[in-house]
């Protein structure tokens, strides 16, 4: 077993657990200190899935890696000067990871009052936002981080010519059943200034974004169903 990944996840485990709310900022903290320090080579991942740039013709590829109810974990690499388009995460935290490559995230978030209640609207067209300070992310480089209210709205870039990947973790996922709001969907944008502000525009996923699939490695999908067995069996020992 790839033990810091393994760690990874127990975290996450622990971290949206619902059961422990009241501690829910620092295990966040704890989980991102963690995902800071996760390698390729923590995913059993090899250098070559970084290099062969030919053998892909797709302009991403995806690895799924874990999903329940709390959390989600998968690998995206990004090839040539390819992006994954602006896209939301309602209601979610996310931490995104940079282990090949660098990227550039340029993030927005909803314009909200620190009072105003977090809404899920299914059909949206038009949201305002602000334009948050755009990052370089890299191995070297912490995590780039989302909240509910936070940087929820993003565009990530492969900066150059080459390849760049990242491993990122997400809650809830998005098919979760959330109370009151059940699935929430993944939904692109196009941006345009209006004065001081910025409007996001709705618009279906854009043809030129398109992933093929990497497989898991074997050790990664081990780790993964171990770490569950054991979160399930401590909630399942902890309701008794």
């Amino acid at each position: 077993m790839t033990s810091h990944f393994s760690n990874v996840l127990r975290q996450a485990f622990k971290t949206f657990d619902r059961a422990n709310h009241a501690s829910f900022n620092d295990n966040l903290q704890h989980l991102r200190q963690l995902t800071d320090e996760l390698t390729y080579r923590d995913l059993h991942l090899r250098e070559e899935l970084f290099r062969n740039v030919a053998g892909h013709r797709a302009p991403c590829s995806y690895m799924h890696i874990f999903e329940d109810d709390r959390f989600s974990m998968s690998l995206f690499i990004v090839r040539g000067a390819n992006a994954i388009p602006l896209h939301d995460h309602p209601m979610m935290f996310g931490l995104l990871r940079c282990i090949w490559g660098q990227l550039r995230v340029d993030s927005y978030s909803q314009q909200l009052g620190p009072d105003d209640a977090l809404t899920y609207d299914p059909d949206p067209s038009v949201v305002k936002v602000k334009a948050e300070e755009p990052c370089l992310v890299s191995p070297d480089s912490p995590c780039a981080m989302l909240t509910p209210r936070k940087r929820n709205y993003h565009q990530i870039a492969q900066t150059g010519h080459g390849v760049a990947a990242f491993f990122d973790i997400l809650s809830p996922p998005y098919d979760a059943d959330m109370p009151t709001y059940g699935p929430r969907q993944c939904r692109f944008y196009g941006a345009k200034a209006d004065g001081n502000q910025v409007l996001l525009q709705c618009i279906p996923s854009p043809d030129t974004y398109y992933c093929d699939v990497v497989d898991t490695p074997e050790a990664v999908v081990q780790a993964a169903f171990q770490c569950a067995d054991e979160a399930y069996a401590e909630n399942a020992s902890g309701t008794q």
